[in-house]
């Protein structure tokens, strides 16, 4: 389990799911009582568009507090950086 509390975020991201065909899932991620401030991103989930053993489930957002951020809430189930030719994008 996995537990983000009273947490303070300027514009980062900490990953992405499936880039490899064998990857571990994210599972049980509670994040609580956060605040994105200038950011690009807010809560975000990202995933590549294609076959993996990767998954998210068991996410809960609760009480996030969003200051000027672009994207407040996004998930990409078809990501691919800089738009780089990923298999069924």
């Amino acid at each position: 389990i996995i537990l983000l509390t009273r947490w303070f975020y300027f514009d980062d991201s900490v990953g992405s799911l499936g880039k490899d065909a064998q990857e571990a899932g994210v599972q049980n991620v509670t994040v609580k009582n956060v605040v994105f401030t200038g950011s690009t991103n807010g809560l975000r989930i990202k995933s590549w568009a294609k076959s993996s053993t990767g998954f998210a489930k068991g996410i809960v957002f609760d009480g996030a507090t969003m200051n000027n951020v672009d994207n407040p809430i996004i998930i990409d189930q078809h990501y691919c950086p800089d738009n780089q030719g990923c298999s069924n994008q």
